[in-house]
């Protein structure tokens, strides 16, 4: 039966250049394209905190005042595909603060009295302890690069604006930050305003976090 069929074959081989005009090949061609992961940070509601009228006899002499906690979210919409994202903030003001800290940003500068001080700062916090998911944040140890990680924490994190990156996981052992196609991530703006503060006029607080995502 073997020979058969091997016979067979050759004889069609032989005879298929006989058939005038017929083709010698068939191309299937296969297409596609592998698109990167497109992924958006952006607000929930408004981007605006407001502070609210603080009014000069708040302060007692020679402390800084405390003002009450703000709260405000990010969202992260990777657009129905799972990625691994890093987040990194700038003072966006950077105007100086009264008090430095790596988590502590600008509210502007007071000129009033023949001085040009800082109004004060407020520091921003990741409430990674009330997600609802992926709440360990991980940190950067490679300026942002996201190749080098510490070990993951929950609670109350500094939302850092030294150059590191901080991203997010599922475990508090993780090494490397989750896939993820959504996350929520609620902030804390605690705004603390500088001593003796000379007002003879109105003092506008004005700060900015900008918040940049890398994936």
């Amino acid at each position: 039966m073997r020979h058969r069929l091997l016979f067979s074959a050759m004889g069609f081989a032989l005879l298929a250049p006989l058939a005038a005009g017929a083709a010698n090949t068939a191309s299937l061609q296969v297409t596609g394209t592998i698109t990167p992961a497109v992924c958006d940070v952006s607000m929930v509601g408004s981007s605006d905190v407001s502070l609210g009228d603080i009014n000069l006899s708040q302060f007692k002499p020679g402390e800084d005042l405390q003002l009450e906690e703000k709260s405000a979210s990010l969202k992260i919409d990777c657009q129905n595909a799972a990625a691994q994202f890093r987040l990194k903030a700038i003072d966006g003001t950077n105007q100086g603060v009264s008090t430095e800290g790596p988590a502590h940003y600008s509210l502007g500068r007071n000129e009033q009295g023949r001085s040009n001080k800082p109004n004060g700062y407020f520091k921003l916090s990741i409430d990674a302890a009330s997600m609802a998911t992926s709440k360990f944040v991980l940190k950067s140890t490679d300026q942002g690069a996201g190749k080098a990680w510490q070990t993951p924490v929950t609670g109350v994190v500094p939302f850092d604006h030294d150059g590191e990156a901080f991203a997010f996981a599922d475990t508090q052992t993780a090494t490397e930050p989750a896939k993820l196609t959504t996350l929520t991530v609620p902030l804390k703006i605690a705004a603390v305003l500088a001593k003796d503060p000379v007002v003879d006029e109105e003092v506008a607080l004005a700060g900015q976090a900008t918040i940049e995502i890398f994936y």
